[in-house]
């Protein structure tokens, strides 16, 4: 990411910081004793050894009524379940602050941090390591815990980055052969997402790992984001001189990308043409790789970075599972 990026989307969060008080985690202790009391104690969504940003949520006493369908974000690699460090794990702070101040409650709005973040200083265990099978479960065991908990008959799921495959799969289940095991996600839960908004996912792999093997285990071709090192006689995976068919890529994701269970009533994506993570107006082999198979609609911003793509458009996360628009 470019120095002077980080520097003006670093100075916009904060002065947009100061313009209100940001939500604050973790999960309220009316969820966490019905996840002790549930089966879900050693999941550990409350994630306390990052503190108040680890995690948000939850009623505020047992009778609290759900009024709106609640909203699950899902973040990406490195990142946190809310704001912690610039200029990557910003978390969901201002998604979470905007739907907050659209009539949701605490009770209808859930995020918590899947893995490693930048904000506990592993930035070198996040990026050498990949655990798929296990962020996988987890992020399904968190949505399993927020339908049981809330009652409500349809959630509505935001992911970014990474997030949006392991998300993606967490709803559909099935099985995973990955670096870390083989482990069975279980039956499809696509029947209680209403809404399901893929932010700047690299549903088709990574240009990125063809050109530098700088992250081998998140580039690996068997649960990585390895886009392929052919296609036809074409060599740059971006802009391929001609049209042709993405051949060899990543097994998790050629797996994901065909099997045709939908993630929601409604699916949609968004990226942009200056992702400076998927590169190349973000395509991949001549398509956008945040482009999610069978979605019902999707919209590109043409000055958005790739956590600005989260952090920026609350107000479009809003539309899509509110109007179903976007």
């Amino acid at each position: 990411m470019h120095f002077s990026v980080i520097f003006l989307f670093s100075f916009y969060y904060k002065v947009y910081s100061q313009q209100g008080a940001n939500p604050r985690g973790p999960l309220t202790d009316d969820f966490q004793t019905w996840l002790i009391n549930n089966g879900f104690e050693e999941d550990g969504f409350e994630r306390p050894d990052i503190g108040p940003a680890g995690s948000f949520g939850g009623k505020s006493h047992p009778g609290e009524k759900i009024v709106n369908e609640p909203v699950i974000f899902i973040h990406g690699n490195g990142d946190a379940a809310l704001y912690l460090h610039d200029p990557i794990a910003t978390g969901w702070t201002r998604s979470v602050k905007y739907f907050l101040e659209q009539n949701y409650s605490n009770a209808e709005l859930y995020t918590t941090t899947w893995g490693d973040t930048w904000g506990t200083g592993n930035v070198i265990d996040t990026y050498s390591t990949i655990h798929t099978c296990s962020y996988v479960v987890t992020i399904r065991r968190f949505i399993e815990a927020v339908i049981a908990y809330t009652k409500a008959p349809k959630v509505d799921i935001i992911a970014h980055s990474v997030g949006v495959p392991f998300a993606r799969k967490a709803i559909k289940g099935g099985h995973i052969v990955a670096t870390d095991g083989k482990c069975d996600i279980g039956k499809p839960i696509t029947q209680f997402v209403d809404t399901f908004l893929g932010i700047a996912g690299p549903n088709f792999g990574l240009c990125l790992c063809q050109l530098a093997q700088t992250v081998p285990a998140w580039c690996n071709a068997l649960d990585g984001l390895y886009p392929g090192y052919t296609c036809g006689d074409q060599m740059l995976c971006g802009y391929p001189g001609e049209p042709c068919e993405q051949k060899n890529y990543s097994a998790f994701l050629e797996q994901l990308n065909k099997d045709e269970t939908r993630e929601g009533d409604h699916v949609y994506a968004m990226w942009s043409d200056v992702d400076e993570v998927l590169l190349m107006k973000s395509m991949t082999w001549g398509k956008p790789t945040a482009r999610i198979p069978r979605m019902n609609g999707r919209w590109v911003s043409d000055r958005n970075s790739h956590v600005a793509m989260k952090d920026l458009t609350e107000l479009r996360q809003y539309e899509a599972v509110v109007h179903h628009s976007i």
